[in-house]
């Protein structure tokens, strides 16, 4: 079968020949129209991710969209090297039914975005109706998407912060908070929205702009009682690339901040997973939740690879 194929960490991968797959127990052969180029992808390429596939040549991806043998429109998840998403086959380790009115492309630029969003808000957080949700870095994929999905988990309010606001104000938050501002007015603000009510943050970017919240939580002496009963839940999902931040005693100390972590490490069961991306593919069917995307054949993965880590948007890889 044609497949993209990565035959030395840090080369571009290509679009070659490679053997059939053969699912193993468990596992579901999809026949494949379409994959996503993900970050996680392209950390493995370049041989810089935690969890890299042990033998070389591999095929690229992990997530993508297709058919089973009955015909049932799937999207599904391949993590069993040397094989992956991106190629004609795949052997599946679960697969999620399509709606009729998802389409393919979009399906596969939105879920691997959206578990990012739904992820942190609803297994490490775990949001209650009614709550006020903080998003720090809601201008990128993930962010703008946790805007929305902390809407549809049940959040009472919902804060946006990130750098352009202006292009937030369609996402249907309460209040945006522009990243750009000084830090010491980024603070004061922060401070002022601190003093309203902050149940939940879900940060995306890590460094200055959390350091900031921080200081702002500890400084502030007039948060409402309510929010005593489970402190302030931070969730941060910024990946290893993010830096570092200087964390006092002082801000976990002196706080009711809960800071904590969404990985791989803590991720929920597999059972877990597939029901959150059937919420996430019913919400797209019944809600305007999606993600701009750029299309391009299998066939043009070396042109289109490297473009792939330098835009805002996720490129779908198809085999029409």
């Amino acid at each position: 079968m044609k497949a993209v194929v990565q035959h030395q960490f840090g080369e571009t991968p290509c679009f070659t020949t490679f053997d059939d797959p053969y699912p193993s127990d468990g596992e579901t052969l999809v026949q494949v129209r379409a994959a996503v180029i993900c970050p996680a992808d392209l950390a493995i390429a370049k041989g810089l991710h935690p969890r890299l596939p042990t033998q070389l040549p591999f095929i690229c991806g992990r997530d993508g969209v297709g058919r089973l043998a009955d015909g049932q429109r799937v999207y599904f998840r391949a993590s069993r090297a040397p094989y992956g998403a991106m190629a004609e086959y795949a052997p599946a380790e679960w697969v999620a039914p399509l709606p009729d009115d998802v389409g393919w492309a979009a399906a596969a630029a939105l879920v691997g975005p959206a578990l990012a969003a739904w992820l942190p808000l609803a297994t490490r957080a775990d949001v209650e109706p009614g709550e006020t949700v903080l998003v720090l870095g809601a201008s990128g994929i993930a962010g703008r998407l946790a805007v929305q999905a902390a809407r549809l988990q049940g959040a009472g309010r919902v804060i946006a912060a990130g750098h352009l606001p202006e292009q937030l104000s369609t996402l249907g938050a309460d209040a945006l908070i522009d990243l750009a501002l000084p830090p010491s007015i980024l603070q004061y603000t922060f401070a002022s929205f601190a003093e309203q009510g902050i149940d939940v943050v879900i940060d995306f970017v890590w460094g200055e702009a959390l350091e900031l919240l921080l200081a702002a939580l500890v400084q502030c002496d007039g948060m409402p009682m309510s929010m005593f009963d489970r402190g302030v839940r931070i969730v941060t999902t910024a990946n290893r690339g993010a830096g570092s931040m200087m964390l006092p005693p002082a801000a976990l100390r002196d706080s009711r901040v809960q800071l904590m972590g969404c990985g791989p490490a803590n991720h929920p069961p597999l059972g877990y997973m597939k029901t959150l991306v059937d919420d996430i593919l019913a919400c797209a069917s019944d809600s305007d939740l999606g993600t701009e995307f750029e299309l391009a054949q299998m066939s043009a993965v070396a042109d289109v690879w490297r473009r792939a880590g330098e835009q805002a948007t996720r490129v779908v890889l198809t085999l029409d």
